[in-house]
C-alpha cells in the first residue's frame, strides 16, 4: 500500500511526531511494533526512534531531506548520538546538524525536498543561506498564504506537494518552480489546512491522520504523485 490511515496514541497529527525523507524517517518513541511495521512498509525507509529536546514532537523541531537533517542547537547530546547511531546502523551517510538560531521549531519553519527548501521569512538571509548549504539545495525565504509556518502549511516530496488552501495561484506557480514538482492545495483530518502537521510522506508512500476523509485522501494521492 502506498497510503495508510493511522493515529499516534489517538492523535491524528502524524506530522507533528515525525520527519520523513527518501532515505530515513525519524519517529517519536513509544509506538507499537505494529504501527512501526506499517510505517516502515508504507514509507519504505529505515525508522529511527528518538526524541528531540526531550520531546516526542520531532516533526516540530527537525527538518531535512535525503542529504541532511537539521535539529535545534539545544538538542541533547544523547539524542544527537542516538540519531547518528541510527543512521550508521543503516549505512546512511547523512549529516545531522544542530542549527544555531533563536528559532527552534525548525520542522514548522522549513519545507524541503531534494531540490529546494522554502524557509520562513523569520530566518535571516544569512540563516537561510546556511540552511541551503546544509541541505545542499536552492533556498528561498517566504510564506505560504499568510503563514510563516511553511513546514506545517505544506508537505512536499520529490514527487509532488500539497499546501494550505489559502496559497494563492501565484504562490503555487512559484512553489512548483522552486521544488520542481506539481503543487496542489488541500486539507487532511477532516478539513485541517495545515497538512504538514497531519501527514508523513516521501516518494514511496504517505501515512495520513486517522480522521482524513476519502475525498481528502484522493487529493493527497494526486498531489503527491500516487494516482496511476
Amino acid at each position: 500500500m502506498r497510503i495508510e490511515r493511522m493515529d499516534f496514541e489517538n492523535s491524528p497529527y502524524l506530522g507533528v511526531y515525525g520527519l520523513v525523507t527518501d532515505r530515513v524517517a525519524l519517529i517519536r518513541e513509544g509506538l507499537s511494533s505494529r504501527k512501526l511495521e506499517t510505517l516502515g512498509g508504507v514509507l519504505g525507509v529505515p525508522l529511527v526512534e528518538t526524541s528531540v529536546m526531550k520531546s516526542r514532537i520531532i516533526g516540530i523541531f527537525a527538518a531535512g531531506n535525503s542529504r541532511a537533517i537539521v535539529v535545534p542547537w539545544y538538542v541533547w547530546d544523547t539524542e544527537l548520538e542516538r540519531i547518528k547511531e541510527g543512521l550508521r546502523e543503516h549505512d546512511l551517510d547523512m549529516e545531522v546538524v544542530p542549527f544555531k538560531s533563536t528559532l527552534t521549531a525548525l520542522g514548522n519553519l522549513i519545507l524541503a525536498n531534494d531540490r529546494a527548501a522554502l524557509v520562513s521569512a523569520k530566518f535571516t538571509r544569512e540563516e537561510a543561506k546556511k540552511l541551503g548549504d546544509i541541505l545542499d539545495v536552492e533556498v528561498e525565504r517566504g510564506m505560504i498564504g499568510d503563514f510563516h509556518a511553511v513546514g506545517s502549511a505544506g508537505v512536499v516530496t520529490n514527487r509532488g506537494g500539497l499546501v494550505h488552501p489559502e496559497a494563492t495561484d501565484e504562490e503555487l506557480e512559484w512553489l512548483r518552480d522552486l521544488f520542481g514538482v506539481d503543487i496542489y492545495v488541500g486539507t487532511a483530518n477532516m478539513g485541517v489546512p495545515f497538512v504538514g502537521s497531519c501527514v508523513l510522506a516521501n516518494s514511496n508512500g504517505v501515512v495520513v491522520g486517522s480522521l482524513t476523509t476519502g475525498p481528502e485522501i484522493v487529493k493527497i494521492e494526486e498531489a503527491l504523485g500516487f494516482l496511476d
